[in-house]
């Protein structure tokens, strides 16, 4: 990782410092004009008197600032700053979105040539735009307990996918590959609107664009840089995510799959790979799910390896599907059925790893030290895989 690497972490976490040390007292959210005017007053000492590290303690006082102005409960402030309000008052438009006719209608094509009301209906939609609610009741069980369930919230896997299968049909258009990016770009926002602008939706939406619409300026796609613009501006808008165990989640797995492939970028091809970049995706989510809900699923190890690819490849020919329908609903038709027997599968093998001894194992609720010293442990193995890899590249 290079100095800029750095520089961005450092500034992603001088942020986030701010906000939780504000979520930890609420009750001072009326003092927000002090902490601004103390953000303001540590820019411009630190610029004037060239302060090192000034700008990340500025950032860090600021998110305590905007945490404490999104937490006033005061109609005025709310007027005055609509973008800053929290989770439970963007409900109704999440509402709005979710019974829009635009979804509905989405809903209908990734049903077409299914039996309506069947299972199958149901995990498609679930897959793909991520209406949990609809999942059967014994597969959802199942999910939750082979510690796989997230397969079924949109976010980077979803999203991705989304957006290359947009640029495929651009490309099929003659789009040049320098357009292909910024043409998709708000198809792909289109769809983070009808699954309603979930946290994790709009953190790959912002990396999508930014990776993908880099070529249009002639720059390489950097996925460690698009990761904290997406982390800052979801946590400046909406502060109250740092408290938020899905958002928490969605980041900090992100975070350490960009972090693993830039210390070993060749650390091999196909299982190999797999099972890396798997073991590294369950690590950087144990402590979260152990803190917050006093569980450890090793047998997420096994079920992500064999479950992730298929729910790609759900997610894929649902994807085409719903595009093919305006052209033609037959192929669609047989797409939706692709997805529901891969889905099929995914129920079948999920079902098998919650029922291993080992998969899913009840612990006392993780503290602050324990969830500590499990992240100080994986950032020391991902540097001896680095110091593995730099070793080997010089013999």
């Amino acid at each position: 990782m290079n100095t800029r690497d750095i520089r961005w972490l450092l500034a992603c976490a001088s942020l986030a410092v701010g906000e939780w040390c504000a979520s930890l007292a609420p009750e001072f959210a009326e003092a927000w004009p002090v902490a601004a005017a103390a953000a303001l007053l540590v820019a411009c000492a630190g610029y004037g008197f060239g302060l090192r590290g000034w700008a990340y303690a500025c950032l860090a006082v600021a998110g305590l600032a905007l945490y404490l102005f999104a937490s006033v409960d005061c109609e005025r402030e709310l007027r005055a700053a609509p973008w800053m309000r929290d989770s439970r008052l963007r409900r109704p438009a999440q509402h709005r979105v979710a019974e829009s006719p635009a979804k509905r209608d989405f809903l209908r094509r990734a049903g077409l040539g299914l039996e309506p009301g069947s299972d199958a209906v149901r995990m498609n939609r679930a897959i793909l735009l991520g209406e949990k609610r609809g999942l059967p009741r014994g597969a959802k069980r199942t999910f939750i307990e082979s510690g796989v369930i997230h397969v079924f919230a949109i976010s980077g896997l979803h999203v991705m996918i989304v957006a290359r299968v947009l640029m495929f049909f651009a490309a099929l258009a003659f789009v040049p590959y320098r357009l292909q990016g910024a043409v998709s770009a708000p198809f792909v926002w289109g769809y983070v609107a009808l699954v309603g602008f979930t946290p994790s939706a709009v953190r790959a939406a912002l990396m999508a664009t930014l990776c993908f619409s880099a070529p249009l300026f002639w720059r390489r796609p950097d996925a460690l840089s698009a990761w904290a613009v997406a982390f800052l501006a979801v946590h400046v808008v909406n502060p109250h995510q740092i408290g938020d165990v899905a958002s928490q989640l969605s980041f900090t797995v992100m975070l350490a799959l960009v972090v693993a492939d830039r210390v070993s970028r060749d650390v091999g091809a196909g299982l190999v790979r797999a099972v890396y970049f798997t073991l590294v995706a369950w690590a950087a989510g144990v402590p979260i799910a152990a803190a917050t809900f006093g569980r450890v699923t090793p047998g997420g190890v096994v079920a992500n390896l064999l479950l992730v690819a298929a729910a790609g490849y759900s997610v894929a020919a649902g994807a085409v599907g719903v595009v093919a329908s305006f052209v033609w609903e037959p192929l669609a038709a047989h797409l939706n059925n692709l997805s529901a027997v891969v889905s099929g599968a995914m129920v079948a093998v999920s079902g098998v790893v919650s029922r291993m001894p080992w998969s899913n194992i009840e612990v006392e609720p993780w503290g602050t030290a324990e969830c500590a010293g499990w992240y100080v442990a994986l950032g020391l193995a991902l540097y001896l895989v680095h110091r593995a890899r730099a070793r080997r590249d010089l013999v």
